[in-house]
């Protein structure tokens, strides 16, 4: 009955099922692309606002959305719904999709936000393919590179504004490390500089849940939230892009057969409990 409403433990099984079926189905997502509102900085929420509340022109933006947050949450969705359609499926900036699953999000302000998985079409696998092929792939969709202002103006713009992170107590954690106590982000922030992009140890990043990836990054990128150069200037808000494919049967089971838990075991598990998708139609 609850299944419907969001929050809800029922809602959560109910999407948690979903998920487990698709990955149970077409294997484990390729990327994982988080895209966020900015809805103080969006002209086309502003006009919108402005028109459904027939609004002085002098409003700022922000008092618009202060007065009227109903209609920011009504309007957003339209928005993501022609970008991903135009931008995503029909344009294929990411790659030719097989499969995706969009899920809605609300921040603790009351900002909404998309999660996205995204199956690519002929997309190399960590496990499977080689690590050259996994790297170009990834070199071709995702960033770290702040650009320079001079040459790239706008894009240095975007990238300074919403892709940096800073800490704050909702993502600072405290791991216990020996006898002591260390303040972590969980986020992994500040990311480690690179030379180049490197693949890391499976095993591990899974045993620890880390990436199982880092981008050629250096010291002034360390804060610097992934990005696709193209999806950011046109969405012109925080987006968090991530690739995820790996042959979950060569590196998870090998946790499975373990007597301590993981959160690789965990998925395995769930994936491996699955019915068959058609089964749940």
């Amino acid at each position: 009955m609850l299944a419907p409403i969001r929050g809800t433990n029922q809602y959560c099984i109910h999407v948690k099922g979903e998920v487990k079926a698709m990955i149970a189905e077409y294997g484990s997502p390729t990327l994982f692309l988080t895209l966020s509102c900015a809805e103080y900085d969006s002209a086309d929420i502003a006009q919108y606002l402005t028109k459904v509340n027939n609004a002085p022109q002098s409003n700022s933006i922000s008092r618009l959305c202060t007065e009227d947050p109903v209609s920011v949450s009504r309007q957003f969705p339209y928005k993501f719904k022609d970008f991903f359609n135009i931008v995503i499926l029909q344009r294929g900036i990411l790659g030719k999709l097989e499969q995706y699953y969009v899920k809605k999000e609300y921040q603790m302000r009351g900002a909404p936000h998309y999660h996205i998985l995204l199956w690519i079409e002929n997309a190399p696998v960590v496990g499977i393919n080689r690590p050259e092929e996994v790297c170009s792939f990834i070199q071709d969709r995702i960033t770290c590179h702040v650009p320079d202002s001079i040459t790239s103006p706008d894009l240095n713009f975007l990238v300074t504004k919403y892709q940096m992170h800073k800490c704050s107590k909702y993502c600072k954690q405290n791991i216990k490390v020996g006898k002591t106590y260390v303040s972590r982000c969980r986020f992994d922030f500040p990311r480690p500089v690179r030379d180049s992009i490197c693949i890391n140890d499976v095993e591990n990043s899974l045993k620890s849940c880390n990436k199982i990836y880092d981008l050629k990054r250096n010291e002034k990128e360390v804060q610097v939230n992934d990005y696709n150069p193209l999806l950011l200037k046109l969405w012109r808000a925080n987006m968090d892009l991530q690739y995820r494919s790996l042959s979950l049967t060569e590196y998870v089971t090998r946790y499975v057969t373990k007597a301590e838990k993981s959160h690789a075991q965990d998925l395995w598990d769930e994936v491996s409990s699955c019915d068959d998708i058609y089964s749940r139609l």
